[in-house]
């Protein structure tokens, strides 16, 4: 498995993250992301591909889809 840090571990898009640019604030300072939801990540993945807005905010709205939905994608 090739991995990607600009791909969400999730829906395979591009996470958008900006953390790595110098005195870039990026959006993932700004936004809690659930352990629950962090746990999820292959741990192949885990601490080298961010969680994209679009999916952290999808589990918050409704964690057990997202968990659902996530599980039959991996």
């Amino acid at each position: 498995m090739t991995i990607t840090p600009k791909i969400c571990p999730f829906c395979k898009k591009e996470n958008l993250c900006e953390a790595h640019i110098p005195k870039k604030n990026c959006w993932c300072n700004e936004i809690k992301v659930p352990t629950d939801l962090r746990a999820l990540i292959p741990q192949e993945l885990q601490m080298k591909a961010c969680i994209c807005k679009n999916c952290i905010l999808a589990f918050k709205e409704n964690k057990n889809k997202f968990t659902k939905e996530v599980t039959i994608n991996l």
